[in-house]
């Protein structure tokens, strides 16, 4: 076996910032502040360069965010109320109603229209918003119903449909019907069902089922 000599510096600088004294075999730390346990944490944490909502992360990965642009508008909370009691009389080609005792409405200057519980329209103010609505119906035999919301006496966004056989087999037919919509002045929108729809049960029939599953939401966008 070959031999040699391995020289020791009797001061070695740790990483830490603290010199040992092999000779004295203790240490004598001389801490420095920008290596300190308090500051050094922040450079360990320099690779949080992502931000949130204008917000970044501190050196425990924590982001303090407000989220501001996201009023709502919610009709619909799973009550049970006959649809015969909305006043509706038909399922076809008219204005669809939404049940809730107690609707949510924070967005400024937005008005609902209705009565007893059930809603049939909402009035917003200038501005720009998500709209998506969810609708249900109890039928007779297989069939299909549509609906799809109404700016005024215009179509707007996406037609959603339901049911066993959709009419519409060259279209998407989602369960949802949804709009974005960019509004200059106050305007109106509801939901309405056109011609066509198949083995829809009676209003009388109807029973609960709409006020339970049928919802409207409307997301203010800033």
């Amino acid at each position: 076996m070959g031999t040699g000599t391995i020289t020791i510096d009797p001061q070695t600088q740790n990483i830490d910032g603290s010199t040992t004294d092999y000779t004295m075999g203790r240490s004598i730390f001389s801490y420095h502040t920008s290596l300190n346990r308090n500051t050094l944490g922040d450079h360990l944490m320099s690779h949080n360069v992502d931000t949130f909502s204008g917000s970044s992360a501190n050196r425990q990965s924590t982001v303090t965010a407000s989220l501001v642009g996201l009023n709502q508008i919610r009709i619909g909370s799973g009550e049970s109320d006959n649809y015969s009691n909305s006043g509706a009389t038909t399922l076809t080609n008219t204005t669809l109603y939404f049940y809730d005792s107690s609707p949510l409405n924070e967005i400024s200057g937005a008005t609902l229209t209705g009565s007893s519980g059930w809603y049939s329209s909402v009035t917003l103010p200038a501005g720009r918003y998500i709209i998506e609505v969810g609708f249900d119906v109890e039928f007779t035999a297989s069939g299909q119903f549509a609906f799809q919301i109404y700016n005024g006496s215009s179509l707007i966004g996406s037609r959603a449909q339901i049911g066993d056989s959709l009419q519409f087999s060259t279209e998407a037919a989602p369960g949802l019907a949804s709009a974005a919509i960019n509004i200059s002045s106050s305007t109106t929108f509801s939901l309405r069902s056109p011609t066509g729809n198949t083995n829809l049960d009676t209003i009388a029939n109807q029973g609960s089922t709409i006020s339970e599953r049928a919802f409207l939401s409307i997301t203010e966008v800033s």
